[in-house]
């Protein structure tokens, strides 16, 4: 299982996770498809445990629940969490190792404590008695929007920032235009070059906050899991990133991407999942 939940010896209780394959990956919308749908619910959850494998929930996920502010949105997910724990795993995939960086960020003092969705799910299962407990995890979080909002705000806008100074720098926008994988790349650098090469090739594409968000999903999502649901354009842009990376002879696996007209093929290789021979 990902997840196991044992005694601290403090009084409280901790949480270890691990990623088991398959790892899922579902954006936004297809969180809260799942959270809504009755008949969907049951078919992905099933599938989730009977596949032995994670659901990956990140912070990109928590933050879109806190921009939409619903609380009976939020309950629904957390239920819907609930039903797929033990098969949980949650992390800052734009602080933590392994996910948008492979070292993660350097500690800073305005950051959030190191796996601190770990944490605060290991407080929730104290409080009835060492159990797993998602009841208010996605609400509190709202609650606390006035603090947290900002920070999804400025995530955002930095990223969206950062690629579009890079069409202002004649060096680095040349080279991207003319980018092109290479053997030697690490999998993750060379699919997130790809993926921001828009508004080089066409100058009058803006990488807007909404482009920042979606990149902040793909790139973790495309590098460490299987199966992942993310909104049609960028399902294509990582088909397209993956040819032209594999290509260029870059090696390694990323994930197979799939959107809502595709979500019935989605559930189809979760239900089938075999894991590779390893003989």
């Amino acid at each position: 299982m990902a997840m196991t939940i044992a005694p601290n010896g403090i009084g409280g209780y901790s949480i270890t996770q691990k990623l088991v394959r398959p790892v899922v990956y579902l954006d936004h919308w297809a969180v809260r498809l799942f959270a809504d749908d009755g008949s969907m619910q049951k078919r992905f959850i099933e599938a989730l445990h009977r596949s032995q494998g994670t659901w990956l929930f990140s912070n990109a996920n928590i933050m879109e629940f806190i921009a939409m502010t619903d609380l009976q949105q939020a309950a629904s997910g957390e239920r819907l969490l609930l039903r797929a724990m033990p098969a949980l795993y949650v992390a800052d995939t734009t602080l933590d190792k392994g996910f948008l960086f492979v070292e993660g960020v350097a500690e800073h003092p305005d950051a959030p404590d190191q796996h601190w969705l770990l944490h605060d799910l290991g407080a929730r299962a104290a409080i009835v008695g060492g159990t797993w407990n998602t009841h208010r995890f996605l609400q509190d979080a709202i609650n606390a929007k006035e603090q947290l909002l900002p920070l999804f705000v400025a995530m955002k806008a930095g990223v969206s920032k950062a690629v579009m100074a890079l069409t202002k720098d004649e060096r680095r926008h040349h080279n991207a235009v003319r980018f092109r994988p290479a053997p030697g790349m690490t999998l993750r650098d060379a699919l997130s070059a790809e993926l921001i090469r828009d508004p080089h090739i066409d100058t009058r594409y803006v990488f807007d906050d909404n482009d920042a968000m979606d990149f902040i999903h793909a790139v973790p999502a495309a590098v460490v899991a299987d199966l992942i649901l993310l909104d049609a354009g960028w399902c294509h842009k990582i088909e397209r990133a993956t040819k032209r990376l594999r290509r260029g002879g870059v090696t390694g696996k990323l994930a197979t991407c799939y959107s809502k007209r595709s979500i019935d093929e989605f559930l189809g290789a979760l239900e089938s999942w075999k894991m590779p021979s390893s003989g």
